[in-house]
């Protein structure tokens, strides 16, 4: 405590009543005089300070104000002779906490005033600790969002035209494209988990509970895998003693990147024998449990290194003396990963026999869930003709897995089929029903198990609403009458997955017999449309390298494209170009993507599509209240670019907008 009081009596009064409250478990400091307080209050140690309102010449209001600056930053408690309405305003408004009249003065009501001084002050600290925190965090996420900009912008740009460059090449500097291709992936890796951990710590990793088909699930990380293994001539062998539910409700993509990271280290570290993958669940409480057990027979880890494993950075002797790629990041992330889930992962191993990693995840199962044997389909059992039939037929996918809406529209442009997507059952029946006015689809390959609504559902909407063509049901389910129900809901045919590209190839040509096409060898290029028939985009980049690389991949789909290097280079292109898309960098030198967009909707009634094209993922809430139809993560590459031209295209037909010719090559 610190008196600042001239009259010793009064002084000794108030040590008195502090003695009373506090039983003398208090240091008082006394200061008669205004240098002496000064002095002391410049000290900034005190919990409280009394401070008499007449020092001699001077008056308290005026030392009062003066604390602040002298650096006393905690409570102060006003003391006075009068009971003055005009004084208590006064010492209030100069920054004191409570003011007391002298000839009130009790015991309570000065513990009263003290304890609720220094209640207010941790209040208050705790107030700006928090805003301190919050400040700390927002500022770490602009770091990192600028950063995997900065670092994905150039990446693009390496990709990109390695890409190019090997598509023109035919000798020896292949191989040497193709190790730069590897290395770029792998810097793109590096700078993924990076990022990841650095969003867990800031606590800004979203997690996005869906519904995912988990036996199907488990076939693509086994196929994926599978090819590695093989590789390194191990064998990789998946086991389910039970039967496992069809659909579990989880994060998708993190349980696909532990499990990714946990079986590549252990493929990865084993260099014969075999990496054994078991699945169970148990029931809890509120939810089940997921125990995915990875046992493999590679080097091993040291006991003394087994505490250090899930650190970040971290990695045992023996893997730096491999040498192997990694920045010991992967096993820190999927530990948070797991726990984020409700889960965990320990470890059990011994140097040189191998090692088995546990992994525990919670997820939730719906009511009335079907429980299905686990069945690994060989991929690519059917043998395929040497060369696909060309077809002159649009195809939608409907399917809310990305990496197999990649995979089946890579098989379909094999065949030289236009593809459209759809990420759920109501997004398929909008785009079919929608197209039927102008170019209706050939065919549907439709996913039974998605969100929203469900391939079955979908599939009997589009029959009441009129839809002919044949739809085919893509499923993972292996209970008995499956493909009985599939075409009792009005599918036309059934594929069980995971699909073999054999089988789905026959599947379409068959349903598809009279749209078959000639296929001349060689097969002559499409003649390049007339420059009045193509499509224009507005390519919004500032970076010269990244924009030249992007316009050389859209070009290659036969769009037209204009390169602005910023806002005000966009607003002048736009006036003139009148693009029927634009694909917009999100950092830019003199506004944001953001401003710029808003501005260039500004100028048209019926603006074009906008593609965000950012260095960082949008959040859930970015992308809700997202005024661009599309967001592309960098770096791009073609397949992506096509994918964002042709839905951006499709979405802006569908609206009704006027088009100036058709899309060429796209």
């Amino acid at each position: 405590m610190l008196l600042v009081e001239d009259d010793e009596d009064d002084y000794i009064i108030t040590r008195d009543l502090l003695d009373d409250i506090a039983g003398g478990a208090y240091r008082l400091d006394w200061a008669a005089d205004l240098q002496s307080a000064r002095e002391l209050l410049s000290l900034n140690e005190h919990d409280v300070c009394l401070m008499d309102y007449a020092l001699g010449p001077s008056d308290g209001v005026s030392l009062l104000k003066e604390a602040q600056t002298l650096g006393f930053n905690r409570p102060i408690i006003m003391l006075t002779g009068q009971d003055d309405e005009h004084l208590d305003e006064q010492a209030l408004s100069a920054g004191a906490v409570d003011y007391l009249v002298k000839s009130n003065l009790t015991e309570s009501r000065l513990a009263r005033a003290i304890r609720y001084a220094i209640a207010r002050r941790e209040t208050e600290v705790e107030r700006m600790e928090r805003l301190r925190a919050e400040s700390e965090n927002r500022a770490k996420s602009e770091f990192l969002a600028h950063l995997s900009h900065e670092l994905r912008t150039p990446l693009s740009s390496i990709l990109g035209y390695t890409d190019l460059l090997i598509r023109q090449s035919s000798d020896d500097t292949v191989d040497y494209l193709g190790v730069i291709k590897r290395n770029g992936h792998h810097l793109l890796s590096l700078l993924n988990d990076v990022l990841d951990l650095s969003k867990i710590e800031a606590g800004k990793l979203e997690l996005e509970t869906h519904p995912l088909d988990f036996p199907r699930f488990l076939s693509d990380v086994y196929h994926l895998l599978r090819v590695r293994a093989d590789d390194k001539n191990i064998r990789l062998q998946f086991l389910a003693p039970q039967r496992l539910p069809s659909v579990i409700h989880t994060d998708p993509t993190r349980l696909r990147q532990v499990l990714l990271n946990i079986l590549g280290n252990a493929i990865k570290f084993t260099h014969q024998g075999q990496v054994s993958f078991q699945v169970t669940l148990e029931e809890a409480l509120d939810d089940w449990i997921l125990n995915l057990q990875i046992t493999d027979t590679g080097m091993g880890i040291a006991p003394e290194f087994l505490p250090k494993l899930f650190k970040p950075f971290s990695q045992a002797p023996a893997v730096q003396r491999t040498q192997s790629e990694g920045t010991g990041l992967g096993l820190a992330i999927s530990r948070q990963l797991a726990q984020r889930l409700g889960g965990d992962i320990t470890v059990q191993s011994e140097l040189g026999k191998g090692s088995c990693f546990t992994v525990k995840i919670a997820v939730g199962l719906p009511e009335d869930v079907a429980w299905v044997a686990l069945e690994l389909d060989r991929l690519g059992a059917s043998t395929l003709p040497p060369e696909l039939p060309r077809l002159q037929a649009r195809i939608l996918v409907a399917d809310d897995v990305p990496d197999l809406r990649v995979l089946l529209g890579q098989i379909l442009a094999g065949m030289g089929v236009r593809t459209e997507v759809a990420v759920d059952g109501h997004e398929a029946l909008e785009k079919v029903m929608a197209a039927q006015q102008q170019q209706p689809f050939d065919l549907v390959l439709m996913d039974i198990q998605m969100p929203v609504m469900d391939g079955l559902e979908a599939t009997a909407q589009l029959r009441k609403q009129g839809y002919s063509g044949p739809i085919v049901a893509l499923t993972a389910a292996t209970m008995e009458g499956e493909r009985e129900r599939c075409l009792a809901a009005g599918c036309t045919d059934y594929l069980s997955k995971p699909v073999d590209e054999g089988r789905l190839v026959q599947c379409i040509l068959h349903l598809l017999e009279s749209s078959l096409s000639p296929s001349p060898d060689p097969a002559p290029a499409p003649a390049p449309a007339p420059a009045e028939n193509q499509r224009r985009l507005l390519l919004v980049e500032d970076d010269e390298d990244a924009a030249r690389m992007t316009a050389l991949l859209i070009e290659s789909l036969g769009w037209q494209v204009q390169i602005a290097a910023s806002g005000a280079d966009a607003q002048q292109a736009y006036a003139a170009l009148k693009p029927d898309l634009i694909l917009m960098d999100m950092g830019l030198p003199d506004c944001s993507g953001e401003e710029l967009a808003a501005q260039l909707q500004r100028l048209d009634d019926k603006p074009p599509p906008m593609v965000a094209l950012s260095g960082h993922e949008f959040s859930s809430a970015q992308r809700a209240r997202s005024i661009f139809s599309d967001h592309l993560l960098k770096p791009v590459n073609m397949e992506l670019i096509r994918s964002a031209l042709e839905k951006a295209v499709d979405k802006n037909v569908n609206k009704g907008r006027s088009s100036s010719g058709a899309v060429n090559g796209a």
